[in-house]
């Protein structure tokens, strides 16, 4: 008598916690896509953990989405802060989109890209993108005044 499908897949669960344990995340990771419905969130949570201290970012990203687990916003800006303080402007963008920062800072971001002349085109992208509100509103009394 052989293993069911799912008791097999519920084994293969636990060889990928067992790897990811270990360390071995690539393989913890294939296991537990190739079975994700039986993952559970802490084991998800885990994964996601342990790629972010090992920055492989893609791939966390990708264990959120497929786990439907949360991002680490917060993780996912203090790397970008890291990366703003090394000027890898280009880093610090990608985890400050990925992280959702806020307006302060894209403010910061913007303030170290106008200290050099060759980034003026990616500041007035940024500023455009995430620093400029919509068109301001008029009133419609003010309009008429007008």
């Amino acid at each position: 008598m052989g293993l069911s499908p799912t008791h097999a897949s519920r084994s293969t669960v636990r060889i990928g916690r067992r790897y990811l344990e270990h360390g071995f995340l690539g393989l913890a990771m294939r296991l537990f896509v190739r079975h994700a419905a039986l993952v559970e969130k802490r084991d998800w949570n885990r994964l996601v953990q342990r790629l972010m201290d090992r920055h492989r970012i893609a791939d966390a990203v990708r264990v959120c989405e497929i786990g439907g687990v949360p991002l680490p916003y917060a993780q996912l800006l203090a790397l970008g802060d890291e990366h703003l303080g090394r000027k890898d402007f280009e880093g610090a963008i990608r985890l400050y989109e990925l992280g959702d920062a806020d307006r302060e800072r894209w403010a910061r971001m913007v303030d170290l890209l106008t200290g050099r002349p060759d980034q003026g085109r990616r500041a007035i992208a940024l500023v455009e993108r995430y620093l400029v509100s919509e068109a301001p509103k008029i009133e419609p009394g003010l309009a008429a005044a007008n």
